[in-house]
């Protein structure tokens, strides 16, 4: 099964030749969009595989995490190491529209695929490069993981659960996937610089960027000489604890006790709650829809202007608390939207993908895997009313396009076979397997 609008025929980039030079998760996020808006994206994988297959649990090369990042790619396999790999990383520059790079700075220049030689090879490119930490300063050649960004960026101490007193990393990696939905933007503004002046342009993204935009509510509150309103003596005694030893637990909820006190609504009427089979999710703050929590409830004492602190305001909590525990998730969602007030199940992760809201919107697609049968992948996270977006087909089989990618960029049979005797790629296709 197929996006809904597969049957129309105009694709948004269709034509636009993209190469990915990426593993992982943050720059193939940015092919993935790519590809679903129609481009040719061609995935060049390292001789062993591009390292999320390495889960192996989707056949002798595959991977699940690997097959709903990639799908609509094509893969070659390349040892861009390899001096006899000038020939395939040129041509491949020549064909190409738009690359896509995720590779310490350093290594760019070893491999020629930085933006002087992409530029000097075909001037009409667009450079997508990804560097964690951004292109500057004295990080900028460290490789970077989300984990890494968060705790640079401050998003963690909002976002992290704790052990034994120590942060826990955020997971999933939404610096990764935000960086490549970002990235997607920027190629198809550059793309449309190009058509407009003829020259292609480099374009840096970066986790650090994403997770400082991701955290802007928080972050922005601490700007400048004089933050915000309380948050300037907030920031004083935070910085006193942590320098006497205070450990990450206190200060979380020294936080949450001091900054969250001006939002105390968000205990009440912005939140989870448990009910008797499942959980409830709750998010209207505005005094209309906080009367229509009421209404709803049959809680009759509103928290007003009571502070985290008043025992007045601890015991609607545990009032509120009670009651939705006492009925379903369904009779909850039933009640409250009965009135106007937001609300909605909480799923579990395997539950998300089937949800029927999911489904109706067509944000999730499915395929026939070839060793390990059929499996859903989210979506495109945006449509267009009059071109289609989404995904016609899976993830590739580790290096199943190379020989066909490799004549296309013009290399002849001849040449392909002498590369692969050599071991500087990797052809799996159709027609290797037939020779």
């Amino acid at each position: 099964m197929t996006d809904a609008n597969n049957d129309r025929t105009i694709r948004l980039l269709e034509g636009i030749k993209v190469v990915e030079f990426a593993q992982n998760l943050a720059i193939p996020m940015c092919g993935r969009i790519l590809a679903g808006m129609g481009a040719d994206v061609v995935k060049v994988e390292p001789p062993t595989g591009d390292a999320m297959r390495s889960a192996r649990d989707f056949g002798p090369t595959e991977a699940k995490a690997f097959s709903l990042i990639n799908p609509d790619k094509r893969s070659i396999a390349v040892d861009l190491g390899s001096p006899q790999a000038t020939q395939v990383i040129e041509g491949l520059l020549r064909w190409a529209d738009v690359v896509l790079v995720a590779f310490k700075q350093s290594d760019l220049a070893r491999y020629g695929i930085d933006w002087d030689h992409a530029q000097a090879v075909n001037p009409r490119l667009v450079h997508l490069t990804h560097t964690p930490f951004g292109p500057d300063g004295p990080d900028a050649n460290q490789g970077g993981y989300d984990v890494l960004v968060q705790a640079l960026s401050g998003m963690g101490f909002t976002m992290n659960r704790s052990e034994k007193g120590v942060p826990l990393a955020t997971r999933p990696a939404v610096n990764d996937s935000g960086t490549g939905i970002a990235g997607a933007l920027g190629v198809v503004a550059a793309l449309r610089h190009r058509d407009q002046t003829g020259r292609g342009q480099r374009v840096d993204v970066s986790l650090l960027a994403t997770a400082l935009n991701l955290s802007l509510p928080t972050v922005s509150q601490f700007t400048g000489d004089q933050p915000v309103g309380s948050y300037s003596q907030v920031q004083s005694e935070m910085i006193d604890e942590r320098d006497q030893g205070v450990g990450f637990d206190q200060l979380r909820h020294d936080f949450e006790t001091n900054v969250m006190a001006g939002q105390r609504n968000f205990r009440l009427y912005f939140r989870h709650y448990a009910t008797l089979d499942g959980l409830l999710t709750v998010a209207g703050l505005s005094r209309g829809l906080r009367a229509k929590f009421h209404d709803a409830t049959g809680i009759t004492r509103p928290a007003g202007t009571l502070t985290l602190a008043d025992q007045e305001f601890q015991d609607i909590i545990e009032e509120a608390e009670t009651l939705f525990a006492s009925a379903s998730t369904d009779h909850w969602i039933e009640t409250l939207r009965g009135v106007g007030y937001p609300c909605g199940r909480y799923n579990l992760p395997f539950e998300a993908l089937n949800d029927p809201q999911v489904r109706a919107n067509w944000f999730v697609s499915d395929f026939d895997h070839p060793t390990a049968g059929t499996y859903s992948t989210p979506g495109m996270p945006l449509q267009f009313s009059d071109t289609p977006v989404g995904f016609s087909h899976g993830s590739p089989l580790f290096a199943a396009h190379t020989t066909e990618v490799l004549t296309e960029v013009g290399l002849s049979p001849a040449a392909i076979q002498a590369l692969v005797d050599a071991e500087v790629v990797v052809a799996n296709g159709p027609d290797d397997q037939d020779s």
